[in-house]
């Protein structure tokens, strides 16, 4: 998972996780994980933070948040540095307990609550530590489902509401739709995030670019390249066609293709490079813009061959 650059405006979104360092643990006993949390309670109302989501992994944890006064970076900072001190006191140890900087990705505000909050409370079950979410002790799943499991740092509000206006029913009907999640798996909703850091739509997307247009180069953030250039069309159809040993001449508007070649293209283009779905479908001889969500949905289900080529 890639590092958030420093991106911080109002009302921004972010799904962000912090690993161990050399994938150590970060919680040996309960009372780290007590500790965490009120930490992160803290943490919250000092920065005027909402949590919509956790979940609390042996050696990493993963939070989903909003922050209405752009401060991310700053709180991130103070309390992983907090945490830490705590940490390395209480169990007599010296050195870093995380793994650089937090990572994550950037959310856009509408259309990923539902996937992104069922991801990280699906956590527990993914890592076959429980069979049910509702049997994992550390996470903000209990308060979804059932009053009694309610935290007051933890807005529920913003998910439940789009599962009806009575509370009751919306509880009901958000533990159905997790556990759909758990009877059969659903892919994750950062498997397409563009550059590997943005979730969400074209005009998301192309406002995160400009935020980030002018940033220096960064070593450690190498996924910042195409989210600040792209090559054009053009040279991404004629590459993929020279890699794959194929003719762009039959890539041509009408005509039925099942060219693995293209999908690839069309994977590069939209994903990686963020180009409109109608432009990478008239560049690409695709009928429509379906045409190239097809191709990318093909990608990603698709054949080990195919990934490692977009990879």
């Amino acid at each position: 998972m890639p590092r958030l650059p420093r991106v911080n405006y109002p009302n921004a979104v972010y799904h962000v996780t912090a690993r161990g360092n050399g994938r150590g643990t970060i919680f040996f006993e309960d009372a780290d994980r007590h500790r965490f949390l009120r930490q992160l309670c803290d943490s919250l109302e000092a920065d005027s933070v909402l949590l919509y989501a956790y979940v609390l992994m042996d050696n990493h944890d993963h939070l989903f948040l909003e922050t209405p006064e752009a401060n991310l970076s700053a709180g991130m900072h103070y309390f992983n540095g907090s945490y830490t001190s705590y940490f390395n006191r209480r169990h007599d140890r010296v050195g870093h307990l995380f793994q650089g900087r937090f990572k994550g990705h950037l959310i856009e505000q509408t259309g990923y609550f539902l996937e992104v909050s069922r991801y990280i409370h699906l956590n527990p079950v993914r890592a076959k530590i429980v069979v049910r979410p509702a049997d994992y002790r550390w996470s903000s799943y209990s308060g979804y489902v059932r009053a009694a499991g309610v935290l007051p740092w933890v807005t529920y509000s913003r998910v439940l509401a789009d599962f009806g206006r009575k509370t009751t029913l919306a509880r009901r009907e958000y533990a159905r739709f997790v556990r759909a999640g758990v009877a059969e798996p659903v892919p994750s909703p950062f498997a397409g995030a563009f550059g590997g850091l943005l979730v969400g739509s074209e005009r998301f997307i192309a406002k995160m670019r400009r935020l980030l247009r002018d940033r220096p180069d960064d070593k450690a953030l190498p996924q910042l390249a195409p989210l600040r250039s792209r090559p054009p069309l053009q040279q991404i159809a004629e590459t993929v066609a020279a890699h794959f040993g194929h003719d762009l001449g039959e890539w041509q508007p009408g005509r039925r293709v099942d060219d693995a070649s293209r999908a690839v293209a069309a994977y590069l283009a939209r994903r990686r490079f963020g180009h409109p779905a109608a432009a990478v479908a008239a560049a690409l001889g695709f009928g429509s813009h379906g045409g190239v969500h097809n191709a990318l949905k093909r990608v990603e289900t698709g054949s080990d061959e195919l990934k490692t080529v977009t990879e």
